[in-house]
């Protein structure tokens, strides 16, 4: 019998799977970068499918999933991946602010901060933590730190005053179609700095605190409230909040139209 009736036939398959893994997971990454964070969570549960224990797609879908409205799945995955050994860092504070876990997040983005001072990302999310609990001064000092470690990433907020603002109202209020100003006519439309915690988890599933505007349900009828903070946070001008503005109302016609 000749040496290359012994030689095997098929492919080496544990190279094989190891670099169809190494190609699946960067492709959830760079759709991850492309900005379709549901993509790449896509390609992160096929890794999972064939490997449970799968790290690197674990803390994919930890960084994807919240990007979308699944805040509780990223916290899920990160804490498997520490679990399974591999500390996810921020990604787990911010799954918990997506999350609407605003306590938990401020915490683990101080523990993070603790060991981590220049972490940018963390500054970022202690300061819309604070924010949500109404803790202003304290969360313009951590955006103050994000903006100085990371200026491109974590802008200065635009700086309107109250005429201003009521500008921006109106402006935003004349760029809906005329049914939906008709509709917005018969609420309550109010300004505020930030959502609370309360209202974010009035809504089911519970609003991001990243929420530029909330539609709230009261006994006297929907009450549209807009929030300075999250509206002017990295906005230029006034003209780009009334338009940022304008597509959270809308956004909140079509919840309410639901």
């Amino acid at each position: 019998m000749s040496g290359s009736d012994d030689a095997p036939t098929g492919p080496h398959w544990g190279l094989a799977d190891a670099a169809r893994s190494a190609l699946v997971l960067e492709r959830a990454r760079r759709q991850l970068a492309d900005g379709d964070p549901e993509g790449a969570v896509v390609y992160a549960e096929e890794l999972l499918d064939d490997d449970p224990a799968d790290v690197d797609a674990l803390l994919v879908i930890a960084d994807a999933a919240p990007r979308y409205g699944h805040g509780e799945v990223g916290v899920i995955a990160a804490r498997q991946a520490r679990r399974l050994g591999r500390d996810p860092g921020v990604l787990e504070a911010a799954a918990l602010l997506a999350a609407c876990e605003v306590e938990a997040a401020l915490a683990a983005a101080d523990r993070l901060l603790d060991l981590a001072p220049a972490e940018a990302r963390a500054w970022a999310i202690r300061a819309q933590a604070l924010e949500v609990l109404g803790r202003f001064a304290e969360a313009d000092v951590a955006l103050a730190r994000a903006h100085a470690l990371r200026p491109e990433s974590y802008p200065r907020p635009a700086r309107l005053d109250a005429r201003a603002w009521e500008a921006a109202m109106r402006d935003a209020l004349s760029m809906l179609d005329g049914p939906d100003r008709e509709i917005i006519g018969r609420w309550r439309v109010e300004i505020g700095e930030a959502p609370t915690l309360e209202e974010l988890r009035s809504v089911r599933p519970h609003a991001p605190p990243a929420s530029r505007a909330l539609l709230v349900r009261t006994p006297a009828g929907p009450v549209l409230r807009a929030y300075r903070r999250p509206l002017a946070r990295g906005a230029d001008d006034a003209e780009e909040v009334a338009m940022r503005l304008a597509e959270a109302i809308r956004y909140e016609l079509e919840v309410f139209e639901r």
